[in-house]
């Protein structure tokens, strides 16, 4: 696995919450407007600790 740098994370993780609070926590929308999946959506938020 390739590590991120800081900037790319905190960027990624910023997009995350971003999409989330747009589409009002539904993960489904808000993977689907990130170009990820629900599954990828899910890893990402455990590995920045964000609680939806």
């Amino acid at each position: 696995m390739v590590e991120e740098t800081p900037a790319i994370a905190d960027k990624e993780k910023e997009l995350i919450i971003k999409a989330l609070r747009k589409h009002k926590k539904k993960r489904k929308d808000a993977a689907l407007e990130l170009g990820i999946s629900e599954r990828t959506l899910y890893r990402k938020l455990k590995e920045y600790n964000i609680n939806d």
